[in-house]
């Protein structure tokens, strides 16, 4: 098995609704907020986790694609393929071919933390029990998408009919398994409460290029005289 080629997608994550991707607090607060979102902790800004996004991306096209069933699915086949095989030691898969890096805030984009209180209603009743204190980024924020992936030579005949009913083999198979993924967390959203409306998204600016390569290391140069 061989790596031939690596990409690199780029795209802007752009917030539709509030999201809340849960961080943890050091300290308890009386009257303080009880769940807070996740930031850096050098700026203090909110970013969305790869673990999150790849972590959906594969979740609604194991629902999309019926191999969501049972304790350890998508063994193998398209799913298993790009994002790697659940518990599966002898798979024929290969490698797992996508890399999913953390999404930060894009410069210069602004951002807003808001507070949003919710609470369980009693049904009998209608009277609203046990409230609690949410923070999520507010609507607007934007964040910088980049997923890398692999191409093996074993990919030459892989094959993944996308939701359009077209039908990829090779390099555009694995791309069309990312890009339904993608469509799939727009429609879903990202994040906890994502049924109650919490991180629905839009991604635009999207571009997949070969991966760069950094400038490679060399010797210094003795030509000067200086002493080896």
């Amino acid at each position: 098995m061989k790596r031939k080629e690596t990409y690199t997608i780029t795209a802007i994550i752009t917030l539709l609704s509030g999201m809340r991707i849960g961080g943890s607090d050091d300290t308890l607060q009386i009257g303080g907020t009880d769940l807070t979102c996740i930031k850096d902790p050098a700026s203090g800004k909110p970013y969305v986790p790869g673990s999150s996004l790849k972590g959906k991306m594969r979740a609604e096209l194991e629902k999309q694609t019926g191999t969501a069933e049972g304790a350890n699915p998508s063994k193998q086949g398209p799913v298993a393929r790009v994002f790697g095989p659940h518990f599966d030691t002898r798979h024929q898969e290969g490698p797992t071919r996508i890399r999913v890096h953390d999404a930060p805030l894009m410069s210069g984009s602004d951002f807003a933390l808001e507070l949003k209180t919710e609470s369980v209603n009693n049904r009998q009743t209608g009277t609203a029990m046990h409230p609690r204190t949410l923070e999520r980024v507010a609507p607007g924020a934007k964040f910088q998408l980049r997923i890398d992936f692999d191409v093996y030579d074993i990919d030459q005949n892989f094959q993944y009919t996308d939701m359009g009913q077209k039908s990829n083999t090779g390099r555009d198979a694995i791309l069309a398994v990312i890009n339904d993924g993608l469509d799939l967390i727009c429609r879903s959203g990202v994040g906890s409460a994502t049924s109650r409306g919490y991180g629905q998204i839009q991604i635009d600016n999207d571009k997949v290029e070969p991966a760069g390569h950094r400038s490679p290391l060399r010797f210094p140069d003795q030509s000067s005289g200086a002493a080896s």
